[in-house]
């Protein structure tokens, strides 16, 4: 059974969030933790605090609207992955992580990772064609290796493309940088559930 302090310690780093009071989740349980007094207590996962996000969110907004927060998210990846994969037919697409679920709380970065031999500068130019505004690039260092990296911003949220190479594909499954087991949607899974309003 979870310790009373321990959840307690959630929802106030899910309202520290929540009000913008706090970067990142880590920071909001370390800063929960602090104003409870509570030093001994065992600390949240992370999960715990999203889910209390995710509570408060369809709480404030109503489930209707929360549903449409994540179509809009889910409208995001699919406008761009379209664009990639049209233009660029040897390129596969697909949404990488928490999103790919349709769980957007504690703020929300699309990871699309874009599996193709071309270089990512192929990638760019097809997406600045499409009227996308310039993006940041990085360099990821990851357990596959370094993968280059552009960053857009976007309304509901920041995109993040990572290129990887085709063969990795047998490992879209896995976070790149832990490998742990992470959830992914390609281009076909979210427009069935685009079509399907979230269902």
């Amino acid at each position: 059974m979870i310790d009373q302090r321990t959840d307690q310690i959630a929802r106030h780093a899910a309202r520290l969030i929540q009000t913008g009071r706090a970067g990142d989740i880590a920071q909001a349980i370390r800063t929960a933790a602090d104003s409870l007094g509570y030093h001994d207590a065992p600390l949240p996962t992370r999960g715990l605090v999203r889910r209390h996000v995710q509570g408060m969110a369809m709480q404030a907004l109503g489930e209707r609207a929360y549903t449409e927060t994540i179509l809009d998210v889910w409208r995001t990846a699919e406008a761009m992955m379209t664009v990639i994969e049209e233009a660029l037919p040897d390129c596969a697409t697909m949404l990488a992580g928490r999103p790919a679920k349709g769980h957007i709380d504690a703020g929300v970065t699309l990871h699309i990772r874009a599996y193709t031999a071309r270089p990512m500068r192929d990638i760019v130019e097809t997406l600045l064609a499409y009227g996308y505004g310039e993006p940041a690039f990085e360099t990821a260092h990851t357990r596959l290796g370094r993968l280059d990296r552009i960053r857009f911003d976007e309304d509901p949220g920041e995109v993040v493309i990572t290129r990887c190479l085709p063969e990795m594909r047998r490992r879209s499954g896995v976070d790149l940088f832990n490998l742990s087991p992470i959830e992914t949607a390609t281009l076909e899974d979210l427009r069935r559930r685009l079509a399907d309003g979230g269902a």
